[in-house]
């Protein structure tokens, strides 16, 4: 049965009373207030600020857990259990009202602004922060922002949101559709991604990008020095900080949401199909000398479809859905006593693929507890869990098949119903498949005890996290092919390869840490400080195991072969320990002061390396709450601020204990007998001084709120300088030395650039309420040092030069008659009128490769930009984001650009315009079959991937809670948004973010979606 349902009870069932018992608290708590005597009195009213109604305020009845929220007018409805009730009505950024009911039925209320708490508190690495009091870089993306994405994978939510975040969402495979996201961009060689904190853990990429937009209460990006220093060696490529959503104090509020999409390929390619396809091949042919291969009867046969079998016309994507479902459900319940609190949700999604039998299904889970165990004793457990599968066909590579396959090959089925063996082939669910299954989970136990001196208090923390994952791949073709002969009949082929792989990775991490915070104000200065100590260890067990020659359908590794059979296996363990220090103080509420440092020490490196030391220093002025501007009428708000420290980054793509001598297991060895034995291999040579890389950041911002705040200005430069960056000496030393070089911390990489934020709010009448917000970072990277090899052409060098930066020869254009190419440096091969022409750069009258040049950067944007606003009337709203990138090229080539590429690919429409004598002004050269002068790496294959996208648009109606019987619904919101709606871009056939230079990759998707949520 498909669809929710299919759940495995017997594995699902400790998550779903981890899930389902603090909801059974709330029936006892409820009666730790009970009315002593029978009143009951309804009492409703409006509550609004400066004539503008306010949703969301929380109406309490005093020293109960009784109480309601207003809705999007500002009304709320609530019954009253005693005469000498007392309601109390609070918001975030206004003054607490506490109103006598004294018989009143009708009770409206205007809050007032506290400028004091109006200024919101900011999760920052291992703390909050009031934002004023903020001296680093941090971003913010509302939880609102980041639910209104119907992507189903969070990172694809992130883009375009806030300053500082580039992304690049490379395929849509379902369960693997994540972005690559960059904090400030590129800024090394290595690992280039930032950290993910979740609820103050360091968890996986995939932790996060699997994470229920829901369950999120604040997601914070840390991007400078000041904000980043405290996770030392691995902050040095930015953190993204995640808190999930945790209960309050009331009755228990349900919510229950669900939505259906539509998924469809943001960019389908056009196909020649196979009547143009001949007529092109045979022109290629004639521009080489050859003579055509098809006659005008084949073309005939094409173009009326005659004899499909020895004249097929294909559309191998055909194949493929032109749709995919996507459907969501989630619940969720938050409430509590004065004491206790509880916030538990249970989310499911499905989504199909485009590929027959494609399929990824996520359960998420998550309980958060926190109970006052005492007048100064706070608990807090949160346990989560993920259960993730994704399903697909046998074959890795069925989009480089159906890309790359002519039309006129074969047909997907012969004229007697019996499939060919064409690429279409490998799209059969019933030849075998690919399953992944990924097991998660999550738990952390917190503990805060208030101490006897004022303002001090101790945390402990503890976190257990627990991963399977587990692989399965089976290739058993039980739906037969066959090939056509010459006499018209046809001959079963063999069944083929049979073949199972299978492995299982088994993950833990345990983390552990002490806190000492201290917040206590002297006078005009407010000070903070913290101490904390860490620690985690990491452990992984991994197995494998392959089978072929299976003679039946059965998938268990005991049914194959044993001739080639094969397995593996490995384990291992890592362990970290870090001590954090920060000190804040803020001087008559506008000279902020802060210094924070953090010691780690890696197993990694050799013991008198093992320990590094990150400070930074950062500094805040808030002009604004000078005297002489408080009562500015155009400046609301004014800071500067600035930030210098060093942090790092020791990831080198999962190489250990670099300061000893490695050796591998590989191939075998024959002793005496010939007994044949595995052989151990010397890995690369051992480096004793080795130690992580360092980043010095520096950062400077100026923060701004104008007229009345409406309009915010947020300006950031920020330039890195990264050294000491992980790599080998691969290029410059020959590979005489017969043995694998060590790893060394040799290169230098400068990173520098520059964001805005600029954002209006503001209101029309009582009715309409409209902002907007549009970002922009700008992040370009310089080599200063790198390992390359002596050349006699000094253009292709890569220092200087951006990371990734592409190079080839510098096309100028098609030659346009045999006297230009009789004159022009000599080429690559033979070259004739419109073949590409390439510039002789060192003047030497040949084209070779002292003629290879710069051509563009890389395939990741230099510049990204957003968007987003949000037009409120009534019950009304559209919310959208545009979204775009700049200064970044896609290089493409083989079938994704080139007709008839080795032969044997097909063609696209685009290659229609191509030179010929009477079309002298195409945008392709001629068309050939060896086309090696053509096909040479150059900037005509360079492609600008800029792009502006209509990232995400909703419209939504919150349906008015009066409208309801019994007010047993509190509020309900339908919604129809999208996602990748629509893209402006000069990149044909692909989406502007596929970075596959051959078109091989998952197309990106689209999403049209219908939803609604229900408030109990």
């Amino acid at each position: 049965m498909r669809g929710i349902f299919r759940i495995d009870l017997k594995k699902k069932a400790k998550w779903l009373f981890i899930f389902v018992f603090p909801l059974l608290w709330q029936p006892l708590l409820a009666n730790d207030n009970a009315p002593l005597e029978l009143f009951q009195q309804e009492v409703t009213g409006t509550v609004v600020s400066t004539n503008m109604p306010l949703g969301g305020v929380t109406v309490m009845i005093k020293g109960s857990q009784q109480g309601t929220v207003t809705d999007f007018d500002g009304n709320y409805e609530l019954t009253v259990d005693r005469p000498d009730a007392i309601l109390v009505f609070s918001f975030v950024g206004f003054k607490t009202m506490e109103i006598p009911v004294n018989g009143q039925n009708v009770i409206n209320v205007e809050l007032e602004e506290d400028l004091g708490q109006l200024d919101e508190v900011v999760v920052i690495g291992y703390g909050e922060q009031e934002r004023s009091n903020i001296s680093g870089a941090v971003s913010e993306i509302a939880s609102e922002e980041l639910e209104q994405n119907p992507a189903p994978n969070l990172t694809s939510s992130l883009v375009g949101q806030t300053a500082g975040i580039i992304a690049t969402q490379r395929s849509g495979s379902p369960g693997d559709d994540y972005s690559n996201i960059y904090i400030r961009g590129i800024g090394t060689t290595g690992d280039a991604s930032p950290i993910f904190v979740i609820d103050g853990i360091v968890r996986g990429y995939r932790d996060f990008e699997q994470l229920n937009a829901n369950e999120i209460a604040s997601l914070s990006v840390l991007k400078d020095a000041a904000s980043a220093a405290v996770f030392g060696v691995r902050g040095g490529n930015g953190v993204i900080l995640v808190t999930t959503k945790r209960g309050s104090e009331g009755k228990m509020q349900i919510n229950l949401s669900t939505s259906l999409g539509i998924q469809e390929r943001t960019n389908s390619p056009e196909i020649l199909d196979s009547y143009r396809y001949a007529q092109l091949y045979n022109e290629a042919l004639i521009n080489q000398g050859d003579d055509p291969i098809y006659t005008q009867e084949d073309l005939d046969k094409y173009l009326n479809g005659t004899n499909p079998d020895t004249h097929p016309n294909v559309d191998w994507l055909s194949v493929l859905q032109n749709t995919a479902l996507l459907r969501k459900y989630g619940l969720s319940a938050n409430g509590g006593s004065e004491r206790v609190q509880y916030a538990a949700s249970l989310s499911f999604l499905d989504q199909d693929g485009i590929v027959p039998s494609n399929n990824f299904k996520r359960y998420n889970f998550r309980s958060n507890v926190d109970a006052d165990v005492t007048e100064t004793t706070r608990l807090s457990f949160d346990i989560s869990g993920r259960d993730d599968r994704t399903n697909n066909v046998a074959s890795p590579e069925l989009f480089r098949w159906l890309t790359s396959t002519p039309p006129n090959e074969i047909p997907i089925k012969w004229s007697n119903g019996t499939y060919s063996g064409g690429p279409s082939y490998l799209s059969l669910p019933e030849n075998g498949y690919r399953n992944r299954a990924i097991m998660a989970f999550k738990s952390r136990l917190q503990l805060v005890q208030q101490l006897p001196v004022e303002g001090l208090s101790i945390k402990g923390v503890a976190s257990y996290d627990k991963t399977f994952t587990d692989q399965k791949n089976f290739l058993y073709p039980q739906t037969p092919n066959f090939s056509r002969n010459s006499d018209g009949s046809f001959t079963e082929a063999p069944i083929g390869k049979t073949e199972l792989y299978q492995d299982h990775n088994d993950f833990q991490s345990i983390t552990l840490e002490t806190h000492l915070n201290y917040d206590q104000e002297f006078g005009d200065s407010d000070v903070s400080a913290l101490l904390l100590y860490t620690q985690t260890e990491e452990k992984w067990n991994f197995i494998s195991a392959y089978r072929d020659q299976f003679t039946i359908a059965v998938d268990e590794l005991n049914f194959g072969g044993v001739d080639n059979r094969t397995n593996g296996g490995y384990s291992g363990r890592s362990a970290r320990q870090g001590v954090v220090g920060r000190l804040n103080w803020t001087f008559k509420n506008r000279y902020i002061l802060e210094g924070s440092f953090r010691a780690d020490a890696s197993e990694q490196f050799a013991p008198d390396k093992r320990w590094g030391f990150f400070p930074s220093v950062s500094f805040g002025y808030l002009v604004s709450r000078e005297p002489f501007l408080v009562n500015s009428e155009v400046i609301d708000f004014l800071k500067f601020r600035g930030s210098y420290g060093v942090l790092g980054n020791d990831r080198i793509g999962g190489a250990r204990l670099l300061y000893l001598q490695s050796f591998n297991q590989s191939g075998n060895a024959v002793f005496g007998d010939g007994q044949v034995q595995p052989s151990i291999n010397e890995g690369n040579l051992a480096n004793p001084d080795v130690t992580w890389e360092t980043v010095k950041k520096l950062n400077i911002g100026v923060d701004a709120t104008l007229w009345d705040k409406k309009l915010s200005v947020t300006v950031d430069y920020f330039y890195d300088k990264r050294s000491d960056i992980l790599g080998y000496r691969n290029l410059s030393i020959p590979s005489l030395l017969g043995v694998g070089l060590p790893v060394e911390n040799l290169s230098k990489v400068d990173n520098k650039g520059f964001e805005v934020v600029l954002g209006h709010q503001n209101s029309i009448g009582d009715d309409f309420r409209y902002s907007i917000s549009a970002n922009f970072t700008y992040a370009r990277n310089e080599i200063v040092y790198i390992d390359e090899p002596e050349t006699e052409n000094p253009n292709i060098r890569r220092t200087g030069r951006p990371l990734y930066s592409q190079f080839g020869y510098n096309a100028l254009g098609l030659f346009q008659t045999q006297e230009e190419v009789d004159n022009a440096a000599e080429q690559i091969g033979n070259t004739a009128p419109g073949d590409i022409r390439y510039e002789d750069i060192n003047g030497d009258g040949v084209i070779d490769d002292l003629d290879r040049t710069f051509i563009g950067t890389s395939n990741t944007p230099e510049i990204i930009f957003g968007l987003n606003g949000s037009f409120d009337y009534k019950n009304f709203e559209l919310n959208y984001l545009f979204q775009g990138a700049t200064n970044v090229n896609q290089y493409y080539s083989g079938e994704a650009a080139w007709p008839f590429f080795l032969g044997t690919s097909g063609a696209y429409v685009q290659n229609l315009d191509r030179w010929t004598p009477t079309n002298t002004d195409a945008s392709e050269p001629r068309v050939l079959i060896n086309a090696d002068n053509n096909h040479a790496g150059s900037s005509y294959w360079l492609r600008d991937a800029t792009y502006v996208r209509l990232k995400n648009l909703e419209l939504a109606y919150n349906i008015p809670v009066d409208s309801f019987k019994n007010n047993f619904i509190q509020g309900a919101r339908i919604y129809v948004n999208g996602n990748n709606l629509y893209t402006w871009t000069d990149i044909v056939n692909f989406d502007p973010e596929n970075g596959d230079s051959r078109g091989w990759s998952y197309p990106q998707m689209r999403i049209w979606n219908v939803g609604v949520n229900l408030n109990f």
